[in-house]
């Protein structure tokens, strides 16, 4: 651009130089100043524009480098975003780890709840899981009874097992369902609705000890409860 303006002012000194010699000539001389003055503005004009053009094409040929690296950083940004989004399951395996251990339970005694609840009550509703979770816990909390969940369910008096699903060992094999681990829950955070029983048998079973030695309180799903 540089180049362009300093040929064009050197074309408009020697233009001058001319027309002022030619202006001695009258009109002819006037004539021919103006007709240089107006050659040397279509020049001017023609250079301006060379560089304008010349310009815009610069422009154009960067814009693409410079969106081209703003795309690298975006790009950058959304590969990042799965790996903070992996530290999501990690925080909820967590808070349900603390929901589990919020019952004070080691999760031994925990699990072994759950099992006996599962065996022994699986194809029941809600209630009626919650009833065999309860026997369980008011038995820990009676004195004529071990003091731990895991003692209570593996109890043996004169080697015979307290609970059926240890005996035959359904105990082991069975698959907790999320409905026994709020019937747990239920249990374990205080919800009582067993009326403080300490013995189930099943509606099946022709025993006729827990009716001539224990009280009756009621009868629920496929067990009758009774208290001492």
């Amino acid at each position: 651009m540089r180049r362009c303006y300093r040929g064009a002012a050197l074309a408009f000194g020697g233009i001058l130089m001319t027309s002022s010699v030619s202006f001695n000539s009258c009109s002819m001389g006037t004539l021919t100043v103006y007709a240089a003055q107006d050659t040397l503005t279509e020049e001017l004009k023609t250079a301006f524009q060379e560089e304008v053009l010349t310009g815009e094409e610069n422009v154009e040929t960067e814009a693409p480098e410079e969106e081209a690296a703003r795309e690298t950083a975006e790009e950058s940004i959304y590969k990042e975003e799965p790996e903070a989004e992996g530290a999501v399951p990690e925080a909820v395996v967590e808070t349900v780890s603390s929901e589990v251990n919020s019952f004070g339970l080691e999760e031994q005694e925990y699990q072994v709840l759950l099992k006996i609840v599962e065996a022994e009550a699986g194809g029941e509703d809600m209630t009626g899981k919650q009833l065999v979770a309860n026997v369980v816990m008011n038995r820990v909390r009676n004195s004529r009874f071990p003091d731990t969940i895991q003692e209570v369910v593996y109890q043996r008096n004169s080697g015979k097992a307290q609970f059926s699903p240890v005996a035959d060992g359904r105990i082991d094999r069975v698959s907790v369902s999320q409905n026994t681990v709020e019937a747990v829950a239920r249990a374990l955070n205080g919800e009582d609705v067993s009326a403080g029983a300490l013995y189930f048998r099943s509606v099946n079973s022709n025993s006729a000890w827990f009716d001539r030695c224990l009280h009756r309180v009621m009868e629920y799903g496929n067990h009758i409860f009774y208290t001492m």
